[in-house]
């Protein structure tokens, strides 16, 4: 099922009948708390002052990103709608994945699993953003950088992974990396250039 079949199909079912639900319709997301441990972007006061610093001139500077899918009969979220929409959540301190989801479900109508999901994502790309932008503001030469995050479950990721040495390589080198791996990898990358494929949790780090 596709993210948006999920998001439809838990629209159709009452809370009453959880037990007629398909196995494969996100529950958490529709009838409960979200119980996964999330990273270091979940949350403003667990990422550096200067990505927190960047992270609304990226929403309203560099946002490239497409709205949530909505059914047929519901009216499509414009992406102008839906960049407002972050730059008022990002510019409301202190935030995080929950809020943020929670209120992407409500201002758009959608499910709840859904949103965050795609909450999850998208904060992700402008956090990536928002850190590569203030890499940029300083001076990059004789700076190392590494392809940080969780253990890679996409080829794309753990491919960069394997062409970083432990000291890591200058900012541009990554960059073209990052480009490389999805052309080779990725078949519908995104169109973010910071972001290397859907629901990727790895980013650009700097090797201290």
């Amino acid at each position: 099922m596709t993210p948006l079949a999920l998001h439809v199909a838990a629209r159709l079912h009452d809370a009453d009948h959880v037990d007629d639900i398909p196995d494969d319709v996100d529950r958490k997301g529709r009838f409960g708390k979200y119980e996964n441990q999330q990273p270091d972007f979940a949350r403003s006061q667990d990422i550096p002052d200067f990505v927190r610093n960047n992270i609304v001139t990226v929403a309203r500077r560099e946002f490239a990103l497409d709205p949530p899918s909505t059914p047929d009969d519901q009216e499509a979220i414009r992406q102008s709608e839906y960049r407002e929409f972050w730059i008022d959540e990002l510019d409301a301190e202190p935030w995080d994945i929950y809020s943020i989801s929670e209120a992407m479900a409500a201002r758009f109508d959608i499910n709840p699993g859904w949103a965050f999901k795609t909450a999850r994502q998208h904060l992700n790309q402008l956090v990536l953003q928002a850190r590569m932008r203030g890499y940029r503001q300083e001076r990059l030469a004789g700076r190392r950088f590494r392809w940080a995050g969780p253990e890679a479950d996409h080829p794309a990721c753990q491919w960069i992974r394997d062409q970083i040495p432990e000291k890591g390589l200058p900012y541009h080198e990554v960059v073209e990396l990052m480009q490389e791996a999805k052309r080779r990898f990725v078949e519908d990358p995104p169109s973010s250039a910071h972001v290397v494929h859907d629901w990727c949790r790895h980013e650009m780090r700097e090797v201290q």
